[in-house]
């Protein structure tokens, strides 16, 4: 084992699980040195990433992310520069992107994950310049994340998004997208909401996209025609219970390449935070009439359990 391979960085949001996060980062370093390596812990900052963190990561053998899947999303484009094989120790209020590899709060469990060293490679996707890892979406969820976004504090729980979806729920009307899929038209000029998913999971257990991989190389989409919030309460009410699939009216793709356009600008969503200048790579600005939304095979390593 090399000197690099020994170096641990151990990067924590202070804001994230109620400001528990550098709590965590603080045992997991300590448990991290005791077995032997090397520990620099770093807190999460809005600044680029490529500025402070993909120097500490040029010498490190693995990057550990303590927080919520939004500082994941921030250290993903750093971690895929340097080639640092990624592990996500959960304290945000979803944790998606650790439940999609049974990443867990034990650290005898990242301590494994190190042991082992086994990254393996994963999937990214690219919305206007914008680099996202488990989905996005147009739709009522969307508009949810931009309410909370908008009035939130220093640190959330599920609990913050009742107000925000009670709001939305009457305030929100579905509009009429244009979605194509590798070029093929998939809406039909129907009124609905669309989830492009590179992951399986999804906040509140709803998991539209059951059959996504994160290693495949495609992005799953899904299409929910709809017309009224009676008919968004029926497909939240059958994505839980893990019907819509069998539902005709879903219309269910994978592409490479995925266009979003609509009667207005879509507003979205991406791994549950509203797009921000932060997400983007120096010199782009996203276009705000339509989404473009791409994939980026097997470039992200993972150092999963």
């Amino acid at each position: 084992m090399n000197r690099a391979s020994m170096n641990v960085v151990v990067l924590y949001n202070p804001i994230a699980g109620a400001g528990k996060a550098g709590a965590a980062a603080q045992r997991i370093g300590e448990a991290v040195d005791q077995a032997g390596r090397h520990v620099v812990l770093a807190e999460t900052r809005i600044d680029a990433a490529d500025d402070w963190l993909d120097g500490q990561l040029a010498e490190a053998g693995a990057l550990v992310v303590v927080g919520g899947d939004g500082a994941v999303r921030l250290a993903a484009e750093p971690a895929i520069r340097t080639q640092t094989p990624l592990y996500h120790f959960p304290s945000g209020t979803e944790n998606l992107f650790s439940r999609e590899f049974g990443m867990d709060r034990r650290v005898q469990t990242l301590l494994r994950a190190l042991e082992r060293n086994e990254p393996r490679l994963v999937d990214v996707g690219v919305v206007n310049g914008r680099t996202f890892l488990l989905m996005v979406s147009v739709g009522y969820d969307a508009e949810v994340v931009h309410d909370l976004a908008g009035r939130r504090g220093s640190s959330i729980s599920h609990w913050s998004y009742l107000g925000p979806s009670i709001r939305q729920l009457r305030a929100w009307r579905p509009s009429r997208l244009a979605v194509t899929v590798d070029g093929e038209r998939i809406d039909l000029g129907r009124q609905g909401a669309v989830v492009v998913a590179n992951s399986r999971q999804y906040a509140w257990r709803l998991d539209p996209a059951q059959r996504a991989v994160m290693s495949d190389g495609l992005l799953d989409v899904l299409f929910f025609p709809m017309a009224s919030k009676a008919q968004l309460v029926s497909w939240v009410i059958k994505c839980r219970l893990r019907r819509h699939l069998a539902d005709r009216r879903l219309v269910y793709k994978r592409g490479r390449v995925i266009e979003i356009g609509g009667d207005r600008p879509p507003r979205y969503q991406l791994d549950g935070d509203p797009p921000s200048t932060a997400d983007n790579p120096p010199g782009v600005e996203p276009a705000s009439t339509q989404l473009q939304i791409s994939v980026r095979p097997g470039v992200l390593p993972v150092l999963a359990p």
